[in-house]
Order: C-alpha cells, then sequence, then structure tokens
C-alpha cells in the first residue's frame, strides 16, 4: 500500500488538465477517470478556469457534476496542489509537473518527439550554462535572461520518478515512453462513447479525422486515400460507391483541406469540414467501409508523433458496423485484429484490392462487419472503468 493512503475512507483525487475547455479527446479521458473516480472519492478537477459541465456532458458524453473545481495555471501551480490530495492524475499532455501526492497517475497520451542528437547535445549544454550561472549569489538582469534561456533548452525528467503508475492509451505508446522516458506503463485504453448503431448500411466509404496538413508532421492522409478512391472509381472496380471525407479543420490547415475538397470535384465524393454532429453520425451509420491513414509513408522510428496513437474514430467506425481498412501500424493495429473484423494494410495498392474484395462480396462484408461490432466493446467506457478499478484497487489495497 502506498504510504500516506488509507483506502478505508474516501480519497481526495485530484485531476489535471490545462485544457479542459478545448473539450478534445484527452479531456474525454482525464473526464472519465475522473466520472469514474467521483462514484466513490472526492474528485477536485484542476485547471485555468472552471469546467463546463454542462458542454463536456453533451460534446464528450462525460458527467462531471459530481466534481470540485480549483483553479490551477500552470505545471508549477499542479505540482505545488498535488500536495493536498492522495491521488494526483495528471493527464495534460507533455506536463512536466511534479507529483507530491502519495499517489500519482500520470495518463500519457503520447510522449513526445523523439530526441535527435542535436537536441540532446542543446540539453546539455543549456544544463551547463544554468549550473554555471547559478553560481554567483546575485546576478544582473541581463545574466538571469541568459540563464532564464539556457534553462528552456533543458530537457525535464525531474518529474518522471514522482509518479506511481504511468498509464498509456495503448501499447505503440507504451513502448515509446519506456524508450523515451526509460519508464514501464500500464495500458488503459481510451474510452469510446459509440452514439451510432449499425443501421441502412450503403456502398459508402467513410474517411473521419481532422484535417492536418502533412507539412506540420501528422496527418491524417485524406489526399492519398482520396486519389485511392479516384483510381477505384476511374477503373470501374468500385461500380456504384461513394466516398465521405468528414473533418474538422482550424485556420492553419484550411489550405489542405480545400486542396482534398477541389480534388473531389467531379467524383462520388463527398467532402464535409467541421460538419454537424448529426451529419457525421449520419455518415457513420450509412458507411460500410471505413478508411484510416495516419502513418502513411511515414518512419515509426524516426517519427512516431505522426502515427495514431490509439485511434477513436476507428472505434466509432466499427461500433457503427463499418468494416475497418486500417494502416498497419500502432494504434489501430492493435485494434483492428486483420481478417476478423477489419483489414490492415500496408500500401494503397493493398488498400484498394482489400475494398474491392469486400465491396464485392457481401457475405464476408456482413460477417467483418458484426464482428467489428463486438470488437468495438472491448474499448468501452465500462471496459475503461473496470481496468481503471483494478488499477486504483492494487495500489490502495
Amino acid at each position: 500500500m502506498a504510504a500516506g493512503v488509507t483506502p478505508a475512507r474516501r480519497l481526495a483525487v485530484g485531476v489535471y488538465d490545462l485544457y479542459w475547455s478545448t473539450l478534445g479527446g484527452g479531456e474525454q479521458v482525464d473526464g472519465s477517470i475522473a466520472q469514474v473516480l467521483a462514484a466513490d472519492h472526492d474528485v477536485t478537477l484542476l485547471g485555468p478556469r472552471p469546467v463546463d459541465v454542462d458542454a463536456t456532458a453533451k460534446r464528450l458524453g462525460v458527467d462531471l457534476s459530481a466534481c470540485g473545481y480549483r483553479r490551477v495555471d500552470d505545471d508549477a501551480g499542479a505540482s505545488t496542489a498535488s500536495a493536498d490530495f492522495d491521488l494526483f492524475v495528471n493527464g495534460t499532455y507533455l506536463s512536466k509537473a511534479l507529483n507530491r501526492a502519495p499517489l500519482g497517475y500520470y495518463y500519457v497520451h503520447f510522449p513526445g518527439e523523439r530526441r535527435t542528437r542535436l537536441d540532446q547535445l542543446r540539453s546539455r549544454a543549456g544544463a551547463a550554462g544554468v549550473r554555471a550561472l547559478s553560481i554567483p549569489p546575485r546576478l544582473p538582469q541581463r545574466l538571469n535572461e541568459v540563464r532564464a534561456a539556457f534553462d528552456r533548452r533543458v530537457e525535464r525528467v525531474e518529474f518522471l520518478p514522482t509518479y506511481t503508475r504511468y498509464l498509456a492509451n495503448s501499447h505503440f505508446t507504451a513502448g515509446w515512453i519506456e524508450q523515451l522516458w526509460g519508464t514501464r506503463s500500464d495500458v488503459l485504453y481510451p474510452p469510446v462513447r459509440p452514439s451510432v448503431a449499425p443501421s441502412g448500411k450503403q456502398p459508402l466509404i467513410l474517411v473521419l479525422g481532422r484535417f492536418f496538413d502533412p507539412s506540420y508532421g501528422h496527418s491524417k492522409k485524406q489526399h492519398e486515400l482520396l486519389a485511392t478512391f479516384a483510381d477505384l472509381h476511374h477503373s470501374g472496380r468500385l461500380p456504384g460507391w461513394r466516398m465521405a471525407i468528414v473533418g474538422g479543420c482550424d485556420a492553419a490547415n484550411r489550405d489542405y483541406a480545400l486542396q482534398v475538397r477541389r480534388d473531389a470535384i467531379g467524383l462520388p465524393v463527398d467532402v464535409h469540414v467541421n460538419a454537424a454532429g448529426d451529419v457525421v453520425e449520419r455518415l457513420l451509420g450509412e458507411a460500410s467501409l471505413y478508411w484510416h491513414g495516419a502513418g502513411l509513408g511515414e518512419d515509426d522510428e524516426r517519427h512516431p508523433e505522426r502515427f495514431e496513437h490509439f485511434g477513436i474514430s476507428v472505434v466509432e467506425a466499427m461500433a457503427a458496423g463499418a468494416v475497418p481498412l486500417v494502416f498497419a501500424a500502432a494504434g489501430p493495429a492493435e485494434i483492428v485484429r486483420d481478417g476478423v473484423d477489419g483489414v490492415q494494410w500496408r500500401t494503397l495498392d493493398q488498400l484498394a484490392t482489400a475494398s474491392v474484395e469486400l465491396a464485392t462480396d457481401e457475405a464476408r462484408r456482413a460477417a467483418m462487419s458484426a464482428a467489428a461490432v463486438e470488437r468495438a466493446g472491448d474499448f468501452s467506457a465500462a471496459a475503461f472503468r473496470t481496468r481503471l478499478l483494478e488499477l486504483v484497487a492494487a495500489d490502495v489495497s
């Protein structure tokens, strides 16, 4: 049993997220942790502004009404606040906050980019600069600024030994936590709350994911997937089939999304940018196949951050009965069992061939669809709750 934790009483739990207001995938996980633990413990949400409970429930399906709130503006504030709790849960992406609670969990969405040799040299040089400028008792303002510049180059790892457990969103992420941070972790898959059941399937291929220009690194590869469908359409290999490409988009990636839309002109393809929720749900219900291409053409040893670390949209599509065809790497390769409840592919030619086979074999497609629905249940909110409570019980019993 961890020192200072008394399992016979309710635990005081702090859940730290700097980005509650973005209502993204990270917030869904952190909110789910808070909701599960709030059933038996006193949970306080830590962040820079009060959490909108109604918006969180509507957008993420997470009920935080039983949780309190305490303002925390940054990692330093979170480190200080953690001392007031029996269990501190850090769900902030790339946080360096130290845990001072008797129990500390850090949920890792991904541990960051792989550091190059130059990055490592800069970090060591920065640390040397900080040490050199820390000897005088008082420094002129200009030298203080120089020391601060050195300090920003240093890779901070002091937080690593302060946590009891690291929780990874997939085995892919867990492997990189061990490689980049030198520590093991327990896999706790994100909870997926699908809102669409299989119904009225159409000859439709769905691509669902945010539009990211590849020049920024991570990309869902909508352009390559569209080109593959165009080839199939023009060659007559998918007669009667159409495609829908759906995703959110911000100003920085607008040109990429518009280029995908322009390239779809003349094809049986609908491109929906920042679509309303009812449109997304309708397309999930209609889609018979689901394509996912993140990681295509990337090097997972040099740039693991460019891969799909889990794949919530993959599970949502499976729960709606769409047969997933996913790039055979990272999170989606853990979710989809090749040949059982979907297909894993390595090249666009493989994707095209597998899609034609499924499109023309209705019995096989129906069997895989049923298997996909069943598989999606392994990543449900109930499965998440069971796994989380098992981990907590192991630490407080």
